[in-house]
C-alpha cells in the first residue's frame, strides 16, 4: 500500500551494535540504514543469534536516537501534492481505472475525453470514456463509486482516487468523475534489476506459525529481486510470504506480497548465507510503478 509523505529532515541516528539488539523480543525502535531510511520497523522480532549476526554484517543497523523521536510526529515540510494541472492530463490521455467492486488488481483502460469548466474553487471534473479490458465485458460504474486511477502523461505517472458523479449512454457510453483527489506522482522509467540494501521480512508460505524471518534485499526490479538470507530454509517452487518497504518521491511505500522461489544459491559475496532468486507473484500496478520510481531515482 502508498501512505501518506514522510519527513524529509533525516533524523539524529545511533549506530547499534550485536549487544543492543535484544533477541525474541519485539524492538522498541525501528532498525535504520546509515542513511536513515527505515529497514525494519519497530516490533521486529530478531529470533536468534544468527539473524542478529546477519544483520549487523549486512546493514550496519542504526536507531534513531531519542531526541529525533521526540520530534518525529513533526508536520512534514515542503509543497503541497500535485494538482490537475500539475499532472498535465490532456485530451486523450490513457489512464488506468478499478473501480470499487473489481477484486485484485484488474485495471481497466480508458481515455480522458475532456473536462468541466473550472468551479469557483479551481475544481474540474473530468469525463473519460468507459473502462475496458480485453477479454472482459466493459466496466459498469454506479453514481457516488469510488474509484482508483493512474494516468501516464508527459510530466510522470500519477495515482489518484475519484468519485462517479453520473455515467452517460448518449451520444456514446462515457463517465463523469469528480476533481481528483489525494493525487500521488509516481515516476516511470524501464531499467534492469538495480542493486540495492534493503531491509526485508519473510516466512515460507506453507509453514504454520513461522517466526519472520530477516533478509536483505540485495538487487530488485519490478518484477523480481535477490534476497540475501542467513541460510537456506525454502527450496525452489516454495512460496514466500514477502514484506519490504521503501521511500520514493518523498511516498512511503509498503509491499506484502506473495514471491516465488526461481532458485537458490551462494551470496554473490561470497559471505556465509545464501542467496533467493525470486519472482513477485502478484503486484498491484501502482506498486509495480512506484518499485520503477524508486530504481529510476537510485539509478
Amino acid at each position: 500500500m502508498i501512505a501518506e509523505p514522510v519527513l524529509e529532515k533525516r533524523p539524529a541516528l545511533v549506530r547499534l551494535s550485536p549487544a543492543d539488539i535484544p533477541l525474541n523480543a519485539p524492538l522498541e525502535w525501528p532498525i535504520l540504514s546509515p542513511e536513515g531510511a527505515v529497514l525494519f520497523e519497530s516490533g521486529t522480532v530478531v529470533p536468534d543469534e544468527a539473524a542478529r549476526a546477519f544483520l549487523c554484517v549486512q546493514f550496519q543497523p542504526h536507531r534513531p536516537s531519542q531526541e529525533a523521536a521526540g520530534t518525529a510526529s513533526g508536520d512534514a515540510a515542503g509543497e503541497g501534492p500535485p494538482t490537475l494541472e500539475d499532472m498535465g492530463l490532456a485530451i486523450g490521455g490513457r489512464v488506468g481505472l478499478r473501480g470499487s467492486g473489481v477484486s485484485g488488481s484488474a485495471m481497466y483502460a480508458s481515455r480522458v475525453i475532456g473536462f468541466s469548466n473550472p468551479r469557483r474553487n479551481g475544481e474540474r471534473s473530468l469525463f473519460i470514456t468507459q473502462p475496458l479490458m480485453t477479454g472482459f465485458a466493459p466496466l459498469e460504474l454506479t453514481r457516488g463509486e469510488q474509484v482508483d486511477l493512474i494516468a501516464l502523461t508527459g510530466r510522470g505517472v500519477f495515482r489518484f482516487a475519484c468519485t462517479v458523479d453520473a455515467t452517460s449512454r448518449e451520444p456514446f457510453n462515457y463517465v463523469v468523475l469528480s476533481a481528483p483527489g489525494a493525487i500521488r506522482r509516481l515516476r516511470a522509467r524501464k531499467f534492469a534489476r538495480m542493486p540495492t540494501r534493503l531491509g526485508a521480512r519473510f516466512t515460507v508460505e506453507s509453514a504454520t506459525d513461522a517466526v519472520p524471518q530477516l533478509g536483505r534485499v540485495a538487487d530488485i526490479s519490478p518484477y523480481g529481486m535477490s534476497l540475501t538470507v542467513p541460510a537456506a530454509t525454502a527450496a525452489a517452487g516454495d512460496r514466500l510470504k514477502l514484506s519490504f518497504r521503501f521511500s520514493t518521491d518523498g511516498v512511503d511505500v509498503q509491499i506484502d506480497t506473495i514471491a516465488i522461489v526461481r532458485h537458490v544459491g551462494p551470496t554473490e559475496s561470497g559471505a556465509p548465507g545464501a542467496a533467493y532468486g525470486l519472482e513477485f507473484e502478484a503486484l498491484e500496478p501502482s506498486q509495480r510503478i512506484a518499485l520503477k520510481s524508486f530504481m529510476a531515482e537510485h539509478s
